[in-house]
């Protein structure tokens, strides 16, 4: 029995941590997952670009943009997303929902601090297919599912200070997560000579923690134009298998740099735009069974987008938004990297000239490549946020 228990709980966890099956797992479930933009919803629909925007964002990136808030603020950002995997000729529709960024901020004489929750890697997805085990004296067929549910997401302290045009700010991220990854293979009745298999099934639970800095800077050129610009440096990112006696898998977490700002044109019309590059090229394969295979790349990104703010409904400033970004992801199946792109846009709804405000964003997109890779994904994301001001 103890044999067999081994040889079972080695079959589960071979099946859990194979690598992703084309047109059978998202591109994104690959290393440590799909990276989770920390934006809002104005941010999300002009191009992801939150450093540096005119008006204040509540995105979780250059700790300096605290002091682009004149108020006492609250926010929570919601987003879900759909995708149609394509390959092998066939697809497969699935989709994920999450809270990109819970902000609240408070600026005081010259000051402003701020206590974050932002996403970092989402880890959601599940899938069932059918296939066939061809053993040599005959066939078992069987239907698989394999679901993984958690994240990676960090919690944000910042403090800012502004000194005459320009703003210095620093925080410290705590980053913690877990992931549930779950399998179960039910066999149908064998062909030819193929002996009848038990059904098998078996999960297992990761745990995630690290700690990361960030500083950033910027300049408010004029009373239309402003700069920004934020660094990050992570510390060591360590997975646990729970239950497990292997040590922990570590990585490196990797450095970035994000640059952005904004220009109100007119007084009703604002451009807006944002690019950085993060280091995961330095990020090796997860060991010891924690997870697939994978190579990492550096990252780049680039993004903006256009807001106008000329029109009203019922009562409360209507502002439009159009934008676009690109990006690379940082994990893939193989050594080919994998881009990301899309087109963004969206509109707010404010009241009581900014007290409440709603923000939508929809955004459109592709990544990866079937003549490349044998696979790409398209996806439709809809992020929402609410505001909350105090005067």
């Amino acid at each position: 029995m103890r044999g067999a228990r081994r040889f079972g709980t080695g079959l589960v966890l071979a099946a859990l941590v194979a690598p992703p099956l084309a047109a059978q797992a998202p591109l994104t479930s690959i290393g440590l997952g799909y990276p989770v933009a920390p934006v809002d919803g104005r941010a999300a629909a002009l191009g992801g670009s939150g450093t540096g925007l005119l008006g204040g964002s509540f995105t979780v990136g250059n700790p300096a943009d605290l002091l682009l808030h004149e108020e006492p603020g609250f926010s929570l950002s919601f987003s879900g997303e759909g995708v149609t995997i394509e390959g092998d000729g066939t697809s497969l529709d699935t989709g994920r929902e999450r809270f990109t960024t819970i902000r609240a901020l408070v600026p005081f004489n010259g000051w402003a601090v701020g206590i974050a929750f932002g996403g970092e890697f989402d880890q959601d997805w599940s899938n069932i297919f059918q296939d066939t085990l061809r053993l040599h004296d005959g066939a078992v067929p069987y239907e698989e599912t394999r679901e993984h549910n958690g994240g990676i997401s960090s919690v944000d302290l910042s403090l800012a200070r502004r000194v005459g045009p320009f703003g210095v700010g620093i925080a410290v991220q705590r980053l913690t997560g877990a992931l549930r990854q779950s399998f179960f293979r039910g066999f149908d009745d064998p062909t030819g000579g193929a002996p009848a298999l038990l059904d098998i099934a078996g999960a297992q639970e990761l745990s995630w923690r690290a700690w990361r800095f960030k500083a950033g800077g910027s300049v408010r050129v004029s009373d239309r134009v402003v700069v920004g610009a934020g660094f990050g440096r992570g510390g060591t990112l360590y997975a646990t298998v729970e239950g497990s006696d292997s040590p922990d898998a570590e990585f490196d977490l990797p450095s970035s740099l994000e640059l952005g700002g904004s220009v109100r044109v007119t007084s009703q019309l604002l451009v807006t735009a944002g690019a950085g590059r993060t280091s995961w090229s330095t990020v090796e394969p997860l060991a010891g069974g924690a997870g697939s295979e994978f190579t990492s790349h550096d990252v780049a990104w680039l993004g903006g987008g256009i807001e106008y703010g000329g029109m009203s409904l019922l009562g409360g400033r209507l502002p439009v938004r159009i934008g676009a970004r690109r990006t690379g992801l940082p994990f893939s199946p193989g050594p080919e990297p994998l881009d990301e792109q899309a087109f963004t846009g969206g509109f707010g709804w404010e009241f009581q000239e900014g007290l409440a405000v709603f923000d939508l964003a929809f955004e459109a997109g592709s990544r990866g490549d079937v003549a490349t890779l044998g696979i790409a994904e398209s996806f439709r994301r809809v992020t929402l946020s609410f505001s909350l001001r105090q005067r």
